[in-house]
């Protein structure tokens, strides 16, 4: 395939220009940030742009986006690490028919949103429903507040955004109770408080994605479950300190017997209506025999094991709608 450039480009602004709408440049590394403007000015009914992996761009590129496709409704941008909140924030401003946004891997941003409202203009529907945030390492836990007024956001990955704690969960809870789907893997600074927040606060929570959280307890995964009975999928890949099959252990009267954090959570999945729990390498050391107690309860409870620790129950088709 030969190498896109800022020709080729060229040619697709004077031959198609407002009749193209969709439009992917995934891995183009030959086209710069003169080509990307010519192309927004051209192709300004643009309504899907993916431009991922092109290391070069910068904000010339990203300021250009956001000031000439007011018609863009999904945008996907993945390791793009030289454009800042100068691009991000006139994107949020003027692509308000923006459903889906990915910034995966924007490690200059600091926050990400339209802001707080503080005029009646402020108020214009937001029809944003997927934001993705994967790797946005400066995020702290003050970027909630610009989040506030995404009130049709119904899916958030904040994975890998290492400084986020405890109170961002629990400020997001709080401004964004309609969340169906959350992916937190790798926030290592959560605890069960995160865990409380939302099995109080996402009552229509669908998919929670937690892996290599590595604080959160069984006692805090019981409340979850407990709590949030909408709860379809749950993830804990690599939460080593659930110790979910335990071992065996010996008493001082010489009596073995077994322990695990699998034997706690099988009580409340009696009443969960889980139907997807990822388990896998949630274990300290890897058993020399399985717990059998815990694994026929999880088949008394309609669990097949489709892999060592992957648990999947069949569940009625109508649930899975969100």
């Amino acid at each position: 395939i030969p190498l896109i450039t800022d020709d080729t480009i060229h040619l697709i602004s004077a031959h198609i220009g407002e009749r193209l709408e969709v439009l992917y440049m995934k891995d183009c590394r030959g086209v710069s940030d003169d080509g990307i403007v010519q192309l927004v000015r051209s192709c300004n009914r643009l309504k899907v742009l993916d431009i991922s992996h092109m290391h070069q761009l910068t904000d010339k590129s990203g300021v250009a986006i956001g000031q000439n496709l007011t018609e863009l409704e999904t945008f996907h941008g993945r390791d793009n690490y030289k454009v800042t909140n100068n691009s991000v924030d006139v994107i949020f401003q003027n692509c308000k028919k923006l459903v889906q946004a990915t910034f995966w891997g924007f490690i200059k941003l600091t926050h990400v949103g339209p802001g707080t409202v503080t005029t009646p203009t402020d108020l214009s529907p937001n029809n944003l429903v997927l934001l993705n945030l994967w790797g946005c390492i400066g995020l702290t836990d003050d970027c909630v507040e610009r989040l506030s007024t995404l009130t049709n956001l119904r899916s958030l990955c904040v994975s890998e955004c290492h400084k986020l704690t405890d109170k961002f969960v629990l400020d997001i809870t709080q401004i964004l109770p309609q969340l169906l789907h959350l992916q937190m893997r790798y926030l290592k600074r959560i605890t069960d408080e995160s865990l409380n927040a939302i099995s109080v606060r996402l009552s229509e929570l669908f998919s929670l994605d937690v892996s290599f959280c590595t604080k959160l307890t069984v006692v805090g995964l019981n409340e979850l479950l407990m709590g949030c009975r909408s709860l379809s999928e749950l993830r804990l890949y690599s939460c080593s300190q659930l110790n979910v099959e335990g071992g065996q252990v010996t008493d001082g009267g010489g009596n073995s017997r077994r322990t695990g954090g699998g034997r706690q959570l099988v009580q409340v999945l009696r009443h969960s209506s889980l139907a997807f729990l990822d388990l896998r390498r949630c274990q300290q050391h890897q058993p020399f025999s399985r717990d059998e107690q815990f694994l026929n309860t999880m088949k008394e409870l309609g669990y097949n094991e489709a892999m060592a620790y992957l648990f999947i129950k069949e569940t009625d088709p109508a649930l899975l709608v969100k």
